[in-house]
């Protein structure tokens, strides 16, 4: 038998399940609820009646004591919740949610859960009894308590794009569908530690390289892979298990991978790493990066192992590349303050970058591949 919903006005509380949620609500209660607690479960017709915009003031919906462990794909579809998982949950769909969500039990398995070109944001309480943050300037990491697993992390981009991601050294494992789904910044390069030794089934996987030029949109590269997203540099001397990877893209279709020079050929036979476009030695890449401009240059030309970082002084109207003979293979218009170019798209023995900028003045640089 359905029980009444306890209500102070703004503030309802069902146990749903038996019945719709629709038909336990008042009709004064649709108009005035702002923090909805559900205990039970919800049926398939109660997220269609919570996406449909009904409750119009909604601003919380608590699951705390729900008896729930998935959340369906599409579940909540556009609303932008703070939404209380849980305790019990163990899986939430592809673009279930968008907003706010805190976890109150385990960290669940994630699909794709950009919606709309927005990511939650995911909440640890200090009181959370297994989970904990881990923030600095460009990462934001749940861990679990005893700092060995990395449940989720996100990158701070792009106002840090150029800065790498590092994941803490003592990290055993990272979690399912840990940054699945995220975009990745020219710049990048994610830092895995020595102590790494497995990571879980969707973990990287579902990537979308970030396109910053018109040029690399879906022109001379239509999937974006030759152009540079950054590199994935994994100290751990022996190859960490993967464990499924996703279908569509993973990171290692993108990125090149750096590894300790002694593991190559492990990490070349290995299940997932073997996927990476070229495994380098660690070695190789560090002491690597030089910030460079010439007497004459306004640019500052950062290098990268595969790319080149130009910084300019003020806005650029468009940029063409030329050979040595002044044959011109290539031209970028209306570009940031901070541009990046992989190597293997300049011409030997140097190709030179001819800039012009919106206030009508111009510019010469040369760069090697």
């Amino acid at each position: 038998m359905a029980q009444a919903p306890e209500s102070n006005g703004t503030h309802v509380t069902v146990h749903a399940g038996e019945n719709a949620l629709e038909t336990l609500l008042t009709e004064e209660q649709k108009q005035s609820v702002k923090y909805l607690t559900v205990t039970g479960t919800l049926l398939d017709e109660d997220y269609a009646f919570l996406r449909g915009g009904l409750l119009e003031l909604l601003d919380t919906l608590d699951l705390r004591d729900a008896e729930i462990d998935t959340i369906p794909a599409g579940a909540l579809g556009a609303m932008e919740l703070y939404l209380v998982l849980p305790k019990m949950i163990e899986c939430i769909g592809d673009y279930a949610f968008k907003g706010v969500c805190e976890v109150t039990g385990n960290f669940p398995f994630l699909g794709i859960c950009e919606y709309e070109n927005t990511k939650p944001k995911f909440i640890i309480t200090q009181n959370h009894p297994e989970l904990f943050y881990v923030q600095n300037e460009t990462t934001s990491l749940i861990c679990s308590k005893d700092k060995e697993t990395v449940f989720y992390f996100t990158y701070k981009a792009p106002m840090f794009a150029d800065k790498e991601l590092v994941i803490p050294d003592g990290t055993k494992i990272i979690g399912s569908s840990a940054y699945r789904g995220e975009h990745l910044y020219l710049e990048n390069n994610i830092v895995l530690p020595k102590s790494l030794d497995s990571v879980g089934s969707y973990a990287f996987s579902n990537i979308f390289p970030e396109i910053k030029t018109e040029y690399a949109i879906n022109k001379m590269y239509p999937n974006g892979c030759e152009y540079n997203i950054g590199s994935v540099i994994c100290e751990a001397k022996t190859p960490p298990a993967f464990a499924k990877i996703g279908d569509g893209n993973f990171i290692g279709d993108f990125c090149n991978l750096y590894v300790p020079e002694e593991s190559i050929e492990k990490y070349k036979t290995a299940n997932g790493w073997k996927r990476f476009r070229d495994i380098k030695s660690l070695e190789r890449l560090k002491g690597s990066s030089v910030s460079f401009s010439s007497a004459k240059s306004c640019v500052i030309i950062s290098e990268l192992p595969e790319s080149y970082i130009m910084e300019f002084p003020r806005r650029v109207k468009d940029m063409a590349l030329f050979d040595i003979q002044g044959r011109k293979f290539l031209c970028c218009s209306a570009i940031d303050v901070k541009f990046s170019i992989k190597k293997n798209l300049l011409l030997l023995p140097y190709t030179i970058a001819h800039i012009k900028y919106a206030d009508g003045t111009n510019e010469t640089v040369k760069l090697i591949p």
